[in-house]
């Protein structure tokens, strides 16, 4: 291929991408969002239940706290992560501890909304807008393996019972592949949505996608400049700054990665790692109430065998050890977190990859440093 012919190619893909993207940058405001309104429950801080689970393995939790102190927590089962036969199961747990469960999502059911093959179904992110409509962002992949990924947006008026197809985010007019998330979106004030998304094909990279409240991509950038990252949580601090903590892929920092933004998720910078070790593993995020903040994470250079939560006073410039949730042989990974009502907190994570374990807990269980 001659230089001139490579320089027209260039120029031709520049320009694609200059017309794909348009108007964007759009201006946002973040909108910070406390505690669902209702009747805080009775429990024993600390409560555990297992969901009920048929197939050999669970993953990857996604969690919404409910007004009338229950749950609804997502996940994918099957024999095997990647396996033709997962399915994105969910439960609605009431405030009394007892769960029902129900298959949400079965791939031919998306390759029916979608008009698309797929291949394996992943990741699945629940979210409950401010009129009561359940979103789910999910995972699939057609061809190959999650490098592969795309994003698809479904919407629920029941609660997850029935699916109406929204879209598959479109984050390049050219190869629109490895795209996947982890992590709940927030909410802005324009309508729109932040959610935070990442990339695996060549590098490791999070970004944050606005989008519009029918799915549609309005602007994408990244998160974190500083190397690679994964699985991007978010905290809004108030409408305009918010946090990011990252897990930190194999070869770099074993540390938790952070990025910050001042303009609603407009621009991103790299902030030092934070002094909590990670082991190429997911975190949550949650801004409480009062402000502070939630996190957890598997505090190891290696494995995943402790969760433990901590908590910042200060937008995330310091962090205490919190409640050590989980320690020994086996693997408790993934955590999600979500808020109920009456300073009520939700923790769901995996267990040694075979179940989705749910706790319940307070402020004065989560701050103790004892397990």
């Amino acid at each position: 291929m001659s230089a001139a012919t490579r320089a027209f190619l260039l120029l031709l893909v520049a320009a694609t991408v200059a017309l794909w993207r348009g108007a964007v940058g759009m201006p946002a405001t973040l909108v910070v969002v406390g505690s669902p309104t209702g009747s805080p429950q009775m429990f024993d801080s600390g409560r555990i239940i297992d969901l009920p689970q048929e197939v050999p393995a669970a993953h990857a939790s996604s969690i919404v706290g409910l007004r009338d102190g229950g749950v609804l927590v997502a996940w994918f089962a099957g024999t095997r992560e990647g396996a033709a036969d997962v399915t994105i199961e969910m439960a609605r747990v009431n405030p009394e501890g007892d769960a029902e469960r129900w298959t949400a999502l079965r791939r031919t059911q998306l390759e029916s909304l979608s008009h698309r093959a797929i291949r394996k179904l992943g990741n699945p992110v629940i979210w409950l807008d401010a009129s009561g409509q359940l979103h789910l962002f999910v995972v699939s992949v057609s061809l190959g393996g999650w490098s592969g990924s795309a994003v698809n947006h479904l919407t629920s008026h029941n609660l997850g019972r029935d699916w109406s197809w929204g879209s598959r985010l479109i984050l390049s007019p050219l190869l629109n592949l490895s795209t996947l998330v982890r992590t709940p979106p927030l909410q802005l004030a324009e309508g729109s949505i932040g959610l935070p998304c990442y990339h695996e094909f060549l590098h490791k990279r999070s970004r944050w996608v606005q989008l519009s409240a029918d799915g549609r991509v309005l602007d994408s950038v990244p998160i974190y400049r500083a190397g690679d990252s994964l699985q991007p949580a978010v905290a809004a601090l108030d409408e305009q700054r918010a946090l990011a903590v990252m897990r930190a892929p194999s070869g770099g920092p074993r540390q938790v990665l952070a990025a910050s933004t001042g303009n609603a998720g407009g621009s991103w910078h790299s902030l030092t790692p934070l002094d909590i070790p990670n082991p190429d593993s997911s975190v949550a995020l949650l801004r409480l109430d009062d402000g502070a903040l939630l996190m957890a994470a598997n505090p190891l250079q290696s494995g995943r065998g402790v969760l433990q939560l901590f908590l910042s006073a200060n937008g995330g410039g310091s962090w205490q050890a919190g409640r050590v949730v989980e320690s020994g042989a086996g693997e408790y990974s993934y955590p999600a977190l979500a808020l109920g009502p009456g300073g009520v907190f939700h923790l769901s994570y995996t267990l040694d990859r075979t179940h989705i374990r749910l706790r319940t807990f307070d402020r004065e269980w989560a701050e103790a440093s004892a397990p």
